[in-house]
């Protein structure tokens, strides 16, 4: 048997064998075989033109490591990782690039797949297909985007199975039917059946791996060896030493004893090191006339003495017309922000106008203009970002103390005289003053409330219209607690809640009571019946995606956080998207709030740390940031819209909101 690696690409609607993402290369050893196939995929556009610079410097990489497989594949794309990351570090954020990268190393019928970030294998059996991906996995972090990446490693024997490499373009072209349509057709036809319906896609490449039964010649193309070169001990690979502009190419070593494939356009990148044979005896150069010699030297002589009488003058005119021009770009790019509608237009053109002025500093340093420009394009930026530095934070609440340990913080809502804290360290509600006082705990799992046992509190919310809590346990029992002194939870009655694949978060509307269900894709309401709410439930999303969503708000529309993304819903429908205009997405939500009587949204962005704003409109407001906010919880909002109450992990605290500001220049 010999492995076969049969591929295609579409570049730019054009079909080719070799596609500039894909490296496919060969090390012959005395004992051992090794082929490393390394496949690219750009995260957006702007990545795209740099995916073949990273596969190089991945397979350059991983052909001077000593290690195993597994071992030099993830030292590999580690180090690569690193130095992209760097590298958009100290670049603009619209230079920065990012790169998902799917490698296979080949040896003795074993092939070993390491994927991280965008990228898709199926893997074929005699029984089964398999789509191997990183999504929702630790892996799905492409190159670039952090400091660490943790690649999904997965082997396969290609004596029972075919390994297929597919462009994320051409999966969602197709789908996934189509793809297990052509590996049931074999090995020797699955790529021209897939050809079949990809060949409108306009950019991807495939490539399949495969045991057949074949002379080695018919296997694959032939090899062209490359030249004998010893690599350079140390050397790194990185992107140079920029802080603007797309990235340079990445050096690229040839390990001795690699063979690189003939379509991978090598040939034309890197010339032949082979010294030219000349004339003369073997190794030694041919001499010139002398008469030739002097003739080349006074020829030289004189296109120096001119090049340095004009070449002086040419520059500076070269220069200062660059000067100018890039002056003007950023002046323009200042009027398309004043001019912009949206505030990402405005972002856009003003982080424009700022690697413009980098420019222009670069040629005239001491030029007045472009301090100018810079200062107004930094001062309208920080306008946009609207970051409003808490000055003071008032202590609300230490539970170190104050509160019998263990506390682990979940929720914080605000409602009648007091804040209610659900914490899961022994299942309790506390009931917390915000004026001082003693907290009181009103719930605690184990305990008899009329009759029925607490367990667990899953969710708390406030209901207005009958000036009480309501906690929903983990056995889908809910509880009412007035806030007065001494109150009890009361049970209250709730139709087949027990019927609800998963609830996360509970919110009260003019009397309705709203359940979160992300596992069924719904927002169950219940209208209030007697004391509780033994009526029928209805769903207000007709089934919608909501697999990560961790929170709810309700106003009549229906407001769902779901990974981080506020998304609105009127009558099922998802309006237009929120927070328009936030510098940073949401990196890690831990509590959504919403202050009804103003249409504001608060979000305590634990990655960030900060608490973000917006507002019913989907306009992003602005964003509260203070040191301590390191180990946000949870969010409430005073009743009259004046203060937030910020939870963490040791205790709450508040601070005042403050007045809305126009959120353009």
């Amino acid at each position: 048997m010999t492995t076969w690696v049969g591929r295609y690409a579409i570049v730019r609607g054009e079909v080719r064998e070799h596609g500039p993402s894909l490296i496919d290369r060969v090390r012959r050893r005395e004992d051992e075989t090794l082929r490393l196939i390394v496949l690219t995929e750009p995260v957006d556009e702007r990545s795209a033109e740099f995916c073949h610079e990273v596969a190089e410097a991945i397979a350059a990489l991983f052909s001077r490591e000593a290690l195993s497989i597994t071992g030099g594949l993830l030292r590999a794309l580690r180090q690569a990782n690193t130095n992209l990351a760097e590298w958009n570090r100290r670049s603009l954020r619209e230079h920065r690039v990012a790169v998902g990268v799917t490698a296979v190393v080949v040896r003795d019928g074993e092939a070993t797949i390491a994927q991280t970030g965008p990228g898709t294998v199926y893997v074929r059996t005699s029984q089964t297909v398999t789509r191997l991906t990183t999504e929702g996995q630790p892996g799905a972090t492409a190159l670039g985007v952090q400091d660490e990446i943790e690649p999904l490693f997965t082997s396969a024997s290609l004596t029972t199975a075919q390994v297929l490499l597919l462009s994320g373009a051409a999966e969602a072209a197709v789908g996934g039917g189509i793809v297990h349509e052509a590996l049931d057709a074999g090995p020797e036809r699955a790529l021209a059946e897939l050809f079949r319906h990809t060949r409108e896609v306009r950019d991807m490449t495939a490539v399949l791996v495969a045991d057949l039964d074949i002379d080695e010649e018919q296997a694959a193309p032939s090899l062209d060896e490359w030249e004998d070169g010893e690599a350079v001990e140390g050397r790194e690979i990185a992107f140079g030493d920029l802080d603007s502009g797309p990235p340079p190419p990445l050096p690229v070593e040839r390990p001795r004893g690699w063979r690189v494939l003939p379509d991978s356009g090598e040939r034309s990148r890197l010339p032949s090191i082979k010294r030219t044979r000349v004339a003369g005896g073997r190794g030694q150069p041919a001499m010139l006339p002398w008469r030739t010699v002097g003739g080349i030297v006074a020829g030289a002589v004189l296109l120096v003495a001119v090049a340095w009488a004009v070449l002086p003058g040419l520059l500076r005119e070269d220069r200062a017309a660059e000067l100018e021009a890039a002056i003007t770009q950023a002046q323009a790019q200042i009027a398309a922000a004043e001019t912009a509608a949206r505030i990402e237009e405005q972002r856009a053109a003003l982080q424009a106008a700022l690697a413009e002025a980098e420019r222009a500093r670069a040629l005239a340093p001491d030029d007045p203009r472009i301090e100018a420009i810079t200062a107004d394009a930094v001062a309208r930026l920080a306008v946009l970002d609207a970051i409003t530095p808490v000055e003071t934070l008032t202590p609300v609440l230490t539970f170190e103390g104050t509160i019998t340990a263990p506390v682990t913080p979940e929720e914080l809502v605000a409602g009648g005289r007091a804040l209610w804290l659900r914490e899961s360290g022994r299942g309790r509600v506390i009931r917390i003053d915000p004026a001082g006082g003693e907290p009181s705990e009103v719930y605690r799992t184990g305990e008899q409330y009329g009759g029925s046992m607490a367990r667990d509190p899953a969710a708390i919310a406030w209901d207005a219209s009958t000036a009480r809590l309501l906690v929903l346990d983990a056995g889908r029992t809910l509880f009412a607690i007035a806030d007065e002194p001494g109150a009890e939870p009361v049970p209250l009655p709730i139709r087949d809640a027990v019927e609800m694949r998963s609830i996360v978060s509970i919110a009260v509307y003019l009397g309705n009571l709203y359940l979160l269900d992300p596992a069924s894709g719904e927002v169950w309401r219940y209208l209030p019946a007697s004391e509780g709410f033994d009526s029928e439930r209805s769903g207000t999303l007709g089934g919608q995606e909501i697999d990560g969503a961790t929170d709810l708000a309700v106003d009549g529309d229906v407001f769902v956080l779901d990974d981080g993304t506020l998304r609105r819903f009127s009558q099922g429908r998802e309006q237009v998207p929120m927070l328009d205009g936030l510098d940073q997405a949401v990196q890690s939500a831990e509590g959504l709030v919403q202050d009804v009587l103003r249409g504001l949204f608060y979000i305590a962005d634990r990655g960030e740390r900060r608490v973000v704003v917006g507002d019913r409109a989907g306009l992003f407001v602005r964003q509260y940031r203070h040191a301590d906010f390191t180990d946000l919880r949870g969010l409430a909002v005073a009743p009259d819209g004046q203060r937030v109450y910020v939870l963490s992990g040791s205790g709450i605290v508040s601070f005042p909101v403050q007045p809305r500001a126009a959120t353009t220049p």
